[in-house]
């Protein structure tokens, strides 16, 4: 990271998290905190950590007693603290905190519960944030799998805060619930990196069918994802964050580093998980535990 991204890292790891608006960045965020650097996140403290995880991973992978252990931790961290509304950047935390942990694993949290993209939409109608110049593009958009779930609020959100860019917006013929999945669940799946990069194929075709110039999304996970992937499947249609696009919109904003982090990440995957992934060793779920957690 740059050390402008670290200063912020540290920033948001000692803030404590009380006010009538916080935001949640999730370890997503903490990993791309470029995404938050912006006049239009003045005022809204940014407070979380690398072991506030939101457990949405290990859910995905079927790890229910790690789960449970997450919303007990958070549910004890934020015990007590004043918090009106909590914001969340991320679709899949905001599902975890709002339906996965409370209604599966017993989490409680007395604050509400709201998205980014709706918070900073409200912002620009009441003319509080003013984008200075139009952007003139066209995307396509990129759903989240647990936008999918929460419904058209996030999705809707998310495309409006886009117009307000400028951008003109191209739907994929497989697009918001019909959407396809950016891949991360597929590798949680299976635990295959051939398959995280066979269903991000999916999508970078499904991209590139619009024609459109790049690819809209607004999942912290998701981008990633398609841009690490999309260093072995190049396409003309480059997957960037609609708060990148409200960042140039402000007249804010730089060069994403997403490029050269996706790279790292890559280099980092293979280093650590490539000599695992030949062994020979295995091991098996009790199906006795996963029918128990259903």
């Amino acid at each position: 990271m740059s050390s402008r991204e670290q200063e912020l890292v540290k920033i948001w790891q000692q803030t404590r998290p009380e006010g009538e608006v916080v935001l949640y960045p999730g370890c997503n965020y903490m990993a791309l905190p470029h995404l938050l650097d912006a006049s239009f996140m003045r005022g809204v403290p940014v407070a979380g950590n690398w072991d506030l995880c939101c457990g949405e991973m290990y859910f995905r992978m079927g790890l229910f007693d790690q789960v449970r252990l997450n919303a007990e931790r958070l549910t004890e961290y934020y015990r007590n603290k004043e918090i009106g509304t909590m914001l969340f950047s991320c679709p899949a935390c905001m599902n975890m905190f709002n339906k996965v942990l409370p209604e599966q694993f017993g989490a409680e949290f007395d604050f509400k519960i709201k998205y980014l993209g709706s918070y900073l939409l409200e912002k620009i109608e009441m003319g509080e944030i003013r984008p200075q110049k139009k952007i003139d593009k066209t995307v396509a958009v990129h759903d989240s799998c647990h936008a999918r779930v929460a419904g058209s609020e996030v999705m809707d959100a998310a495309r409006q805060v886009l117009e307000e860019t400028g951008v003109t917006i191209k739907e994929m013929a497989l697009n918001r619930e019909d959407g396809l999945c950016c891949g991360i669940a597929a590798g949680a799946n299976s635990f295959s990196p051939f398959d995280i990069f066979s269903t991000v194929a999916k999508q970078l075709r499904e991209g590139k069918k619009t024609g459109v110039e790049e690819i809209a999304l607004y999942c912290g996970g998701c981008h990633l994802t398609l841009n690490l992937c999309s260093l072995f499947y190049p396409s003309r249609q480059q997957p960037r964050h609609i708060l990148e696009y409200l960042q140039e919109a402000c007249n804010e904003g730089g060069r994403s580093p997403l490029k050269r982090r996706s790279r790292v990440l890559f280099l980092n995957i293979l280093r650590k998980c490539l000599p695992r992934y030949f062994s020979l060793r295995r091991f098996w779920l009790h199906l006795d535990n996963c029918s128990d957690s259903r």
